[in-house]
């Protein structure tokens, strides 16, 4: 026996002290907690059988010391630290070299919390369990600090420790702490069932591992943390996990129960929790989860899982990191009862969730649900680069709750990646939560983001703003109301803007009673749409409007709709474009399919071009609602390729009005602007024009009313352009009507400075047509203002096909030649373009035609007035030349300066100019 002692005494140190008292087992490998002998009152050890008794130790007030050389528990093993129930804490350290591997079950009495700090590394093997009163806080730091400034060290020193009845405030981390590591079998969780969305009781794992009483404090923090399979349960109480770098400080703030910990430090370590591992705070008031690291990793499956059962509200679930991923893992905060789910917070500086997507269709997931009388957590998120992919980040709750779902909020100051993710707020009984997203750049591919609800709470908005680029495919971007709640509005702005195959929406559905929220939009730069539905819509009440401004705009086949089935107003769509506003095989429409009018459409910008495209408000056939007006503002309007402005009424109401100012509005290939009605008042139509209004190849500008057996007055038409021109060819039939079936035709009243290929007539021909009648009822009017014009010999016609006079002249050059190159020179009144194709303009110089004599042929004009305005014309003399006077401008002279001698005044073009 002595001599296995002497053995035994050589692989430990310092213990001689307690050498009377160490009772030694035939194993020596059971002897793996030794004292040593730098306390007062030393530590001591008592092995019976697989029990190692643990007594002595220092005891200042409700603090009881113990200091070991060597600290481990072999698996089957129990470490009993027997203490007083007057102890509080009961605080170890381990101050030989080597690491505490525990395996087995460390037992205290009482309440008393225990700590347990060694520099140079923790193992908690897959049999290690805890029996503790109190909380229990693993460590690696190198002391412990205490309130009154005393520190209770790890680190080898000569002199005895300051011991003090104060309470424990900190910890210090060496100059290299030692790593924690949690082994165990995994938890025994169907993780696909876990991860789905949708009712389900409580779920918790059957292995027991790491876990302290209902409302403790677990703690683990070293230098870098690790868990493979490991279970670390604290009920109703808190799990700390810190991974801290060399020479940090760690504050331990009291709560109620336990301890909450800060951080001050220049480093953190690593966190790397994978295999099945599981992290629980599930109680009646549930508990909180928080980790603090630099790179934090979860994988295989792991679940953490902070759930409330009862009527306290649960807490936080707080991951803040330097870089946090999770692949296949799962973060829950729920609620089961009357208690607030708490809510569930990350924060880092790069945040990647990415997964591949599984048979299943399982995802990764951050979840707050609520299945009781309270509401769901909020989820924050903050990053400077974010990595969403095949994850669902939910805030919701389900029948038979009757709480609320949270909000959502994702802060990135740089790049935000969405990958085949959701991101929803919803709800089957209350309000839903709204989802705030904010980032430098955000990019989102086949995703969601919802704010949804089934009842009659209202539906939250969805705020996204992008301080830069925002890319949008496959994605849909909604709030819904299925029960009488008002759908959420969505505001989005960012600097630039594609979205692509998506759509945004804002809707309640049949059965629902409540209003569809707005959408608004603003963009910087560009903003182009493709292959996408932006959509305000309501049965039985008021579509919300759509309110969208740009730089610049381009849409291309996609649907803009406000838009009302049964009752209630659709809403208004506002657009405002600072540059070019293009639009290709697109429709923005408000319309009404009930008792309720269709909204306005406004429209403003630089440019305006659509390409069978259609800007329209209307009302259906069954429909009782009025359209609505329509009001545009740009520069230039190219309509192109059966593209239409239109107030279309098919049932009982009345069309909309028409209100377009531009300085040229050209209609191409059976365009139209149309107020157009079945049975109701035909809509007026406003055009004022500053330069030009061009009508190519069968395009109109209409307000007919009624069709075959049912009546409807035709509106009025209105073009005012003093100083600009109304231009169509006279064989393309392009027309300009307010016509009717068996009401009133409506007036027509045009003001401009001259009228090109176009003519009144008592009812439209195969030629270009002004005309205000009625099928079977009473002829309108028709009144022409122009200064030029003599209603005795009509309106200029012009020829129903033009030449390209480019084509038939000789432009050829022979090199060394002095031939000189043909030219085709248009001189005369300004107006005339150089080439056919060419506008027209009034800016040019103008020189008066000569009088021509009346035509012989003129036609019937029963229903057109005219107030011409032109005087008696003075002698003509044929100009013969033209000079550029002091202002730059070009003057015709009958009297040329004298040039060269070949006798023109105009220096032709010389081959060499080429």
């Amino acid at each position: 026996m002595a001599g296995l002692r002497s053995t035994c005494w050589g692989a430990f140190l310092g213990i001689a002290s307690v050498a009377g008292v160490y009772i030694l087992s035939a194993d020596c490998a059971s002897a793996q907690i030794t004292p040593d002998a730098t306390l007062p009152n030393n530590s001591i050890v008592n092995i019976n059988g697989n029990t190692l008794n643990i007594t002595g130790g220092t005891q200042a007030g409700g603090n009881l010391f113990h200091s070991f050389q060597q600290f481990s528990v072999p698996t089957g093993s129990e470490a009993f630290l027997k203490n007083t129930v007057d102890i509080k804490n009961i605080i170890s350290r381990v101050t030989g070299g080597s690491i505490s591997n525990i395996d087995g079950l460390i037992r205290t009495l009482g309440t008393a919390n225990l700590f347990l700090i060694n520099p140079n590394g923790i193992i908690f093997g897959p049999n290690a369990t805890l029996n503790i009163g109190g909380s229990f806080i693993a460590s690696t730091a190198s002391s412990i600090n205490f309130a009154d400034a005393t520190k209770f060290s790890a680190t080898p020193s000569q002199d005895l420790p300051l011991l003090t009845i104060t309470a424990p405030v900190g910890l210090n981390m060496g100059s290299n702490p030692g790593s924690i590591l949690v082994q165990g079998p995994g938890h025994d969780i169907n993780y696909e069932d876990f991860s789905k969305l949708g009712p389900r009781p409580p779920i918790d794992t059957g292995i027991t591992g790491l876990q302290v009483k209902a409302g403790q404090t677990l703690a683990l923090v070293g230098g870098n943390v690790s868990s493979s399979g490991g279970i670390l349960k604290s009920p109703s109480g808190r799990i700390e996990i810190g991974s801290v770098g060399s020479n940090g400080a760690v504050s331990l703030v009291p709560l109620q129960q336990g301890w909450k910990l800060s951080y001050d430090t220049p480093s953190f370590g690593d966190i790397q929790f994978s295999q099945k591992t599981f992290l629980g705070t599930t109680g009646v008031g549930g508990g909180s989860i928080a980790m603090t690291g630099r790179n934090i990793s979860f994988t295989g499956s792991l679940i953490v899982q902070a759930d409330t059962l009862g009527d306290r509200n649960g807490g936080e679930v707080s991951i803040v990191g330097e870089n946090i991923s999770m692949n296949e893992s799962n973060i829950t905060a729920n609620t089961y009862s009357s208690g607030n789910g708490g809510q569930i917070k990350l924060v880092a500086n790069n945040i990647t969730f990415e997964n591949q997507p599984r048979e299943d269709g399982t995802l990764i997931s951050v979840l707050t649900q609520a299945w009781g009388k309270g509401d769901a957590g909020n989820i924050n998120i903050s990053a400077n680069s974010f990595l969403l992919g095949n994850t669902n980040i939910v805030s919701n709750t389900e029948e038979p709750s009757t709480g609320k779902a949270g909000d959502i909020n994702v802060q990135v100051a740089g790049s935000m990646v969405v990958k085949s993710s959701g991101i929803l707020s919803d709800t089957s009984t209350d309000n839903a939560g709204k989802v705030n997203i904010s980032a430098n750049s955000l990019q989102t591919d086949n995703s969601a983001v919802l704010s949804r609800t089934a009842k009659p709470g209202n539906v939250g908005e969805i705020n996204i703003g992008v301080a830069d680029s925002l890319e949008v495919r496959g994605t849909a971007i909604d709030t819904v109301s299925f029960g009488n709640g008002d759908a959420g509005n969505i505001n989005i702005r960012a600097n630039s803007f594609l979205l692509e195959s998506s759509g945004i929406n804002t809707f309640t559905e049949e059965n629902s009673q409540g209003n569809a929220g707005d959408i608004n939009i603003r963009v910087g730069d560009s903003f182009v749409i493709k292959n996408t539905g932006i959509l305000t819509d309501t049965f039985k009440s008021n579509a919300g409007n759509i309110n969208i401004s740009a730089n610049s705009l381009q849409i291309e086949n996609t649907g803009v709709y406000s838009r009302t089935i049964y009752t209630g107003k659709s809403g208004d769509i506002n657009i405002q474009v600072a540059g070019f506003f293009v639009t290709k095989n697109t429709s923005i429409s408000t319309d009404s399919y009930g008792m309720g009018d269709a909204g306005k459409l406004n429209i403003s910008a630089n440019a305006l071009q659509m390409d069978g495209s259609q800007i329209r408000s209307a009302t259906g056939e069954n429909a009782t609602g009025n359209a609505g007006e329509i009001n545009i503002q740009a520069n230039r309007m190219d309509l192109r390729n059966i593209s239409s402005i239109d107030t279309d009424i098919s049932g009982k109401g009345n069309a909309g009005n028409i209100s377009i100012v531009a300085d040229t509005i050209q209609l191409d290939t059976q365009s139209q602007i149309n107020a157009y009605t079945t049975m109701g008042q035909g809509g007026n139509i406003g055009l004022q024009i500053g330069n030009l209004l061009l009508l190519r190849r069968g395009s109109t500008i209409s307000t007919t009313a009624g069709i075959a057996l049912k009546e409807g007055d035709g509106g009025n038409i209105t073009i005012n352009t003093p100083n600009g021109f109304i231009v169509a060819v006279r064989g393309e039939n392009s027309d300009i009507s307010a016509n009717a079936y068996t009401g009133i035709g409506g007036r027509v009243d045009i003001k401009a400075f001259g009228i090109y290929g176009i003519q009144p007539r008592q009812s439209l021909t195969s030629l270009s047509d002004i005309t205000a009648s009625s099928e079977f009822g009473v002829d309108g009017t028709v009144e022409l203002n122009t200064p030029d014009i003599d209603p005795n010999r009509g309106l200029v016609q012009l020829p129903t096909n033009f030449v390209d006079v480019s084509q038939q002249i000789d432009t050829s050059c022979n090199p060394g030649s002095r031939q000189r190159a043909s030219s085709f020179l248009v001189t005369g009144r300004g107006g005339i373009p150089a080439s056919p194709l060419d506008m027209l303009t009034p800016d040019a110089v103008q020189v008066n035609w000569v009088t021509l004599n009346p035509s012989s042929d003129n036609r019937d004009r029963s229903s057109v007035t005219s107030k011409p305005t032109t005087a008696t014309p003075e002698h003509i003399v044929e100009a013969t030349g033209w000079v550029i006077n002091e202002k730059g401008e070009v003057v015709l002279t009958a009297n040329p300066p004298l040039i060269r001698s070949h006798g023109s005044w105009q220096n032709p073009v010389s081959c060499s100019a080429f």
